[in-house]
């Protein structure tokens, strides 16, 4: 019976063991399923930060594109006003219309001879004689 029970003590002693291993294949088991979680969970996380960031930067590139049509739409309306601006008169040519005619306004003098607008213009443009 000694025998009988030493395998006894080492029967209990194995089935300590095993369920000492058993003990820690659950905590090991259940740490596992807590990583595997939280990994879960900052995936998901990141998904929804990288949706999120992706429709921010379609929303940026829209109005960057926005941007670059009203900038296009300036430039062909600077383009058009300079085009518009060659065709205005001068302050200069319209200050010479004013004096040629203040010149010859009737309102202001009562008669202008020949030699007296050739005199009138050569002051103007700074000559010394003009063709009649």
């Amino acid at each position: 019976m000694p025998e009988a029970k030493q395998d006894t003590l080492i029967l209990q002693e194995l089935v300590r063991r095993a369920n000492s291993h058993t003990q820690r294949m659950r905590s090991v088991d259940e740490q596992m399923r807590r990583v595997n979680s939280k990994i879960d969970n900052l995936e998901q996380q990141k998904i929804r930060t990288d949706n999120l960031n992706n429709e921010k930067i379609d929303k940026i590139m829209e109005q960057i594109e926005e941007i670059n049509r009203t900038v296009s739409e300036l430039k062909n309306e600077i383009s058009r006003l300079h085009e518009k601006e060659k065709i205005f008169a001068k302050n200069k040519d319209v200050e010479e219309l004013s004096q040629l005619v203040d010149l010859l306004s009737p309102v202001k003098h009562e008669f202008v001879t020949w030699p007296e607008f050739n005199r009138e213009i050569r002051k103007m443009k700074g000559e010394d004689e003009v063709a009649i």
